[in-house]
């Protein structure tokens, strides 16, 4: 029997046992250039859009707390004082400038009277605010009631236990409400025989104050906010050494004053009856820099003065 076999045998090509050809692999490295130049590309745009919505970001929540540090004291200003009491002062700033807003609150129950004239020419170191007989009694002049019979008006007793609680000496502030003119000075004692507070300040009264013109005196929480370079602060009664920062990187900071008429004002001054209000409108405006260019955010919102519904 004869057997047969396949003469046939296995060929290999040329091309089946060498590598790329020179050709073949600068093919493969020009592509797999541009997709990796396409990828980094993509990378570097996805890195940029972040870092621009980081940096948004940042800007709106920067923002967004100095607004609401505002927003708070705007809803405490005009605590326990009249509509003819300077509880909210705008600034309108000159040549777009930025804006200055001032608020106050009274941090007692009782206002006491100016009872004797004060003159600018005066450094008197006690302010009457009482008159007990011997002519004429000027309005609002009359001693209070003793109601615990402790020998101090309720009113002089008031401003004495708040001054001993903290430390012995505070700031009031007399205002008077013809003028809508004011100062702070120190109060440092008291005396419930002839109804005068003590005045340690030894220079001389900035204002007259003329009793017929009803001068008044409050313990107040003042705070004056502006801006210092790109940073808003506020000033604590009028104690410029020591200003508290808020917020920086801001461009701008603008206040409005919104009337229950629908008009508007720029300007606030302390004469203006702020039970008037509808809201204050604080607007601000912050800038960060990325990759040299300047993203600039504003934030604008409004604020109700709430002591409006029990303004006297």
């Amino acid at each position: 029997m004869r057997v047969t076999t396949s003469t046939s045998s296995k060929r290999s090509t040329r091309g089946s046992s060498d590598g790329f050809s020179i050709v073949e692999l600068l093919v493969a490295l020009t592509i797999f250039s541009l997709v990796g130049a396409a990828v980094l590309a993509l990378a570097m745009a996805a890195r940029k859009v972040f870092e621009q919505d980081r940096n948004r970001t940042a800007v709106n929540q920067n923002l967004r707390s100095g607004v609401d540090l505002l927003g708070i004291d705007v809803r405490q200003a005009g605590e326990r004082m009249p509509g003819n009491a300077p509880a909210i002062e705008i600034t309108n700033g000159a040549s777009n400038a930025p804006d200055q807003l001032i608020l106050r609150r009274n941090l007692l129950d009782y206002v006491l009277p100016v009872c004797k004239n004060i003159n600018n020419t005066s450094a008197a170191d006690v302010v009457f605010v009482a008159k007990n007989g011997n002519g004429a009694i000027p309005p609002g002049c009359a001693p209070v009631p003793d109601t615990n019979s402790d020998g101090w008006p309720d009113n002089i007793e008031a401003w004495r236990n708040y001054r001993i609680a903290h430390g012995g000496a505070v700031l009031a502030y007399i205002y008077n409400p013809v003028t809508h003119l004011g100062e702070f000075f120190t109060y440092d004692a008291e005396d419930n025989s002839d109804f005068h507070i003590h005045r340690l300040n030894t220079d001389n009264w900035l204002r007259d104050y003329p009793v017929a013109q009803q001068p008044r005196i409050y313990i107040l929480e003042q705070k004056r906010f502006l801006m210092t370079g790109d940073i808003l602060q506020y000033v604590f009664n009028e104690d410029t050494a020591n200003p508290v920062n808020l917020v920086n990187r801001l461009t701008d900071f603008q206040v409005r004053a919104l009337l229950d008429d629908g008009s508007t004002l720029t300007s606030m001054p302390a004469a203006t009856d702020w039970t008037h209000l509808q809201s204050i409108e604080v607007r601000l405006v912050g800038a960060s820099t990325f990759s040299g260019r300047t993203l600039q955010r504003t934030l604008v919102s409004r604020f109700f003065p709430r002591n409006i519904l029990s303004a006297q």
